[in-house]
């Protein structure tokens, strides 16, 4: 077994060290194609393009084969671009969308049938919020055997610890579940999302490492990461985050995916993790 601790996390360098399994798996990246596909009306974010054919590149650079497309919240309910990008990737790519709760059900299987796997809730960008909705949207994917992903703070995701009780779906946590930097694996969050992994009912993304960091390096939510593999690794993800919207116009400038999939290492701590996080987590939630 190669001993990850050998294997230094950096600032720099433009392919990750980490030895990538086959079959490794993205399960979290956005594709902008405004030319194609227009923002939502009164967009301000100056978002550039950043195509499939863009995101096949880092692909090959980091060496993964299979990924999951995010409608990002620019889009509002508008996958179109998504979908399209499912259609130029084909099999090896999954989608999560954004949709009301009053789709109808042919639409869900014309969804599913494109390579649609899940729902995305994005309450930190102005999404549904509404107890009641989310919970109709839950009892109308569940028999398709979708999950629904939340992208909201860590306060919110404690006042909503009955809700995910009693939704019908399976549950999935953006970005560690938002933990604050400061209290980390100390706030109440922490102890909801692994009770629900522990339950067999959620899972969690260490993805965009860069999200709640007070520090340089990202040593605090690696930490973060570490604490969820340690509690449940068969509930893991990983994902980049790319093109990282959120970074525009961050004053330290774009993050280098290679050393995020490096700081995978530190989270994982064996060998068997990094596959089950990379491979097998990814192949039993998304059906590759």
């Amino acid at each position: 077994m190669m001993d990850l601790f050998k294997v230094p996390f950096s600032a720099g360098g433009n392919r990750p060290k980490l030895r990538v399994p086959e079959g490794a798996c993205d399960t979290h990246l956005h594709i902008y194609h405004p030319d194609r596909f227009p923002y939502v009306t009164g967009d301000s974010s100056s978002q550039p393009s950043a195509t499939a054919e863009d995101y096949r590149l880092l692909q090959k650079r980091l060496g993964l084969t299979r990924n999951v497309i995010v409608t990002p919240s620019i889009y509002g309910t508008d996958n179109r671009c998504t979908l399209d990008a499912l259609r130029e990737f084909g099999d090896s790519a999954r989608g999560v969308v954004v949709i009301e709760e009053t789709i109808p059900d042919e639409e869900l299987e014309q969804l599913h049938r494109a390579g649609v796997r899940g729902v995305r809730i994005n309450m930190e960008c102005g999404g549904m919020d509404d107890p009641e909705k989310i919970s109709l949207l839950a009892s109308k994917i569940a028999p398709f055997g979708w999950h629904m992903c939340f992208w909201m703070n860590a306060d919110r995701i404690l006042e909503w610890k009955d809700v995910f009780d009693r939704l019908p779906c399976q549950l999935v946590f953006d970005h560690r579940g938002h933990l604050p930097a400061k209290k980390g694996t100390g706030h109440g969050a922490f102890s909801v999302i692994t009770h629900l992994m522990e339950k067999g009912k959620a899972w969690v993304k260490l993805s965009a490492l860069y999200h709640d960091s007070c520090v340089e390096g990202y040593r605090d939510t690696m930490e973060v990461g570490r604490a969820y593999v340690r509690a449940v690794p068969e509930r893991v993800l990983w994902g980049t985050d790319w093109p990282h919207p959120s970074e525009l116009h961050a004053p330290t400038g774009m993050p280098n995916d290679a050393d995020m999939l490096d700081g995978l290492l530190f989270q994982a701590e064996t060998e068997e993790n990094v596959k089950r996080i990379l491979v097998d987590n990814p192949q039993k939630l998304y059906g590759f």
